[in-house]
């Protein structure tokens, strides 16, 4: 990525006189004597396909006397993050002709608000809720075994946050930044609630595009409930183990099984094998895990189920194979409980401690 120099920005830091600033970073002591400024176009950000498609611009910003000025990008509303220090980075939308202060309090830890239109204004109140509850949750998801139910609740918390915004402000540019923070029904039901001031909001764009993949999203969770109701036989397949030997769902009738959906990509399933395994040890010869690898090649997948040590039944899915669509399989890992009659009885998606609750509570162990 090329870097250039802005040199409107720097004469307006010069000479702040001539004209008025665009995006005004105001510093406390001991801040670096330039910034790092990158920036993409909003449209960009809606149609990209690749990082090149965004065509993030960057660019190098002179601090002086505690103030720096980055000019706006004049082709149109975009996203832009200044660089404080290193990982650390403040971020904001603005559109051309808007003039925003941005009054960082603090480089470490950094904390600060920005001001001049109603869409930054109040995405600085929601941070202020909910920056506390997204620092937990990150410190928690960089633990070895996070504590699963306490983020949980932290999504619980903030999703409540952000619900509670878009109702108390409906017709704020700020409430469709909630919406975009919500997911599934949530979203659907905030957009129903925005009035034409939010959907004027330069981020509408963004959120109206996000909505459609939403919708289809939730109609597949209706579907996983509808598979889940214990009243429908579980999709049959007939998959090859590491030896290349045949292995059917037919063969564990009159077990409780657990198909286990999951990848060597995929962190959270590799943090969820610890809790799976004690599972299986406790309830086996009952209980049969059946691990169906998916998005590995087959050699990855070998060697990923000897090097977790993986002790149940493990088959590979071909990338062609149907069998994740006929499970309804939205995110990895999914967790599906089939009984002893080969009826589904739960879908689980991602790591959740209430899966194994249910488990429990289904065999009656």
């Amino acid at each position: 990525m090329m870097k250039t120099s802005l040199v409107i920005a720097a004469l307006l830091a010069l000479a702040p006189t001539i004209a008025s600033a665009d995006i005004t970073v105001k510093l406390p002591a001991g801040a670096p004597a330039e910034l790092n400024v990158s920036h993409a176009l909003i449209e960009r950000m809606i149609n990209a396909r690749s990082e090149a498609d965004l065509n993030v611009q960057s660019a190098t910003v002179p601090v002086s006397s505690g103030t720096a000025i980055i000019a706006i990008d004049p082709a149109g509303p975009s996203r832009y993050s200044i660089d404080i220090a290193d990982g650390v980075a403040a971020d904001l939308y603005a559109a051309p002709g808007e003039d925003l202060t941005v009054d960082i309090t603090s480089l470490q830890p950094l904390s600060y608000t920005v001001s001049g239109t109603p869409l930054m204004e109040g995405m600085t109140v929601l941070e202020s809720k909910a920056g506390p509850i997204e620092l937990e949750a990150s410190q928690l998801m960089r633990s070895e075994q996070p504590d699963m139910q306490r983020l949980n609740e932290l999504q619980q918390q903030y999703n409540g946050i952000m619900m509670d915004f878009v109702k108390a402000n409906t017709d704020s540019p700020a409430a469709v930044f909630a919406m975009l923070n919500l997911s599934g029904e949530d979203m659907i039901e905030a957009d129903t609630m925005l009035g034409e001031n939010a959907r004027a909001s330069i981020l509408y764009p963004i959120a109206s595009a996000q909505l459609a993949a939403v919708r289809q999203a939730v109609e597949k969770q209706h579907r996983q409930e509808a598979l889940a109701s214990g009243k429908v036989d579980a999709p049959a397949f007939t998959l090859l183990n590491p030896d290349g030997k045949k292995v059917s769902l037919s063969d564990f009738r009159g077990k409780w099984v657990i198909l286990d959906f999951w990848g060597s990509w995929c962190v959270w399933c590799i943090r969820g094998f610890p809790h799976l395994k004690e599972t299986y040890e406790q309830l086996k010869p009952d209980l049969e895990v059946i691990g169906i690898d998916c998005g590995d090649t087959k050699e990855v997948w070998k060697e990923a189920v000897k090097r977790f040590e993986l002790p149940w039944v493990n088959v590979y899915k071909p990338e062609a194979d149907t069998l994740t669509e006929q499970y309804s399989v939205q995110g990895f890992p999914t967790k599906v409980i089939i009984n002893p009659e080969g009826k589904i009885v739960n879908i689980t998606t991602g790591e959740d401690p209430s899966f194994y609750e249910r488990l429990h509570e289904l065999m009656k162990r």
